[in-house]
């Protein structure tokens, strides 16, 4: 399986599906001025896809000599994808089809501190369930994506992490998964499938929303990155750890070695246990026991004007920006998407704190704007990605291409 960033050859049949998804319909030679790539390479490329059956003719576009073009257009119903984002504090699941849409969506039972032997029934009960709901025959359906923390061995599908306990390390997830529903199953990283989630809900064919920088928060805090088109993955797609980037040189130890990491002290379990550590805080807004919810909480606490919740916020949108002005200046990237349950209710306002500082720290800010945004959807965004995944997992096989 390639990854980009540790493969210089770009998946030809992923970029071309990409560019039809974001432009509605494109003819093969609009594809071909759009990539780059030969007139015979794109016939080749369309000619593979449309034997998959997810390319079709759509209509024509009046040429400016000659017969009119022919317009490709992707065939919705040509297959479906299952993506399941899931970390210690949420789990989500959709279907998605090959056009990006969503035609369904479940929240599922959180992990927690449960054996993975538990979660994996969970979640193939969840992928029952959002096929039924879908109306999806089985034998429609390409596989599982799985979107979920590292560090990971994507490859063999296997969490490297003993978290939340000792048994995740090393259990075999893709394996068993796919073992409890029968389909094949891919594992990505979660910030890196919010990437990709963000490109496939995106709908953007401009040349500036290819490559972008995705900040995920969640259970915690990560990065992915957007190349081209491309997801980076590095050598072992483990790379982006913008949670474990120091931002303070004399801060609090890390469980990964790192002293002062960005995830420690400004990650949504931290925030929550600032919140807790304030008896008048803990009263007004009652956490409880999920850290995840319990900032959800905070957050909401802020946006009701709370001022020592607002402080907390405040605070880690700070942190958090310092950590993504690193980001882009090390990859002088023009976007930054903010995407991940955290920001479910406050996200407006880490997007303001970010594109603030950003706009004033960024060291080529007098070159280009760097634009903070957030996703369309920053809930399900890496559970769509994952489902993407599964299609471009299998455009990018050399037994495909």
């Amino acid at each position: 399986m390639r990854s980009f960033g540790a493969d210089t050859r770009m998946p030809t049949l992923a970029v071309v599906l990409d560019l039809i998804r974001a432009r509605g319909s494109a003819s093969r030679v609009e594809l071909a001025e759009a990539t780059g790539l030969t007139q015979a390479t794109m016939t080749h490329a369309v000619r593979k896809l449309m034997q998959l059956g997810l390319v079709h003719e759509v209509g024509t576009a009046p040429a400016s000599r000659g017969t009119p073009r022919r317009l490709l257009g992707i065939k919705a119903d040509a297959c479906s994808m299952v993506g399941i984002q899931f970390d210690t504090y949420s789990a989500t699941g959709v279907v998605v089809d090959p056009a990006g849409t969503v035609v369904a969506q479940r929240e599922l039972p959180a992990p927690g501190q449960r054996p993975p032997q538990e979660v994996v029934a969970d979640l193939a009960e969840g992928v029952r369930l959002l096929l039924k709901d879908a109306a999806v025959p089985r034998e429609r359906v390409l596989g599982i994506g799985l979107a979920t923390y590292g560090p990971q061995d994507r490859e063999a599908g296997v969490l490297l992490t003993p978290q939340p306990t000792p048994e995740w390390q090393g259990h075999p997830l893709a394996t068993s998964l796919s073992a409890a529903t029968g389909f094949p199953v891919a594992v990505e990283n979660d910030a890196t499938a919010a990437g990709i989630g963000v490109q496939t809900l995106g709908g953007s064919a401009s040349s500036s929303a290819s490559s972008f920088a995705v900040v995920y928060m969640s259970g915690g805090i990560g990065a992915g990155l957007i190349l081209d088109g491309q997801p980076y993955r590095g050598v072992t797609s483990n790379g982006l750890e913008l949670g474990h980037i120091s931002v303070d040189a004399l801060g609090p130890p890390c469980h990964c070695g790192n002293r002062g990491c960005l995830d420690e002290i400004a990650g949504p379990i931290t925030t929550t246990a600032q919140a807790r550590a304030d008896p008048a805080l803990a009263h007004r807004i009652a956490p409880g026991a999920d850290p995840l919810a319990g900032f959800l909480a905070v957050a909401l606490a802020a946006l009701d004007g709370d001022p020592v919740a607002a402080g907390l916020i405040d605070t880690s949108a700070q942190r958090l920006a310092v950590a993504t002005v690193t980001l882009v200046n090390l990859f002088d990237i023009g976007r930054v998407v903010l995407a991940g349950k955290a920001f479910t209710d406050i996200g407006p306002v880490y997007r303001d704190a970010l594109q603030t500082v950003l706009d004033r720290a960024v060291f080529m800010r007098h070159v280009h704007p760097v634009q903070v945004e957030l996703a369309s959807d920053v809930t399900q965004a890496a559970a769509v990605g994952a489902a993407a995944v599964v299609l471009r997992d299998l455009l990018e096989s050399p037994d495909t291409a």
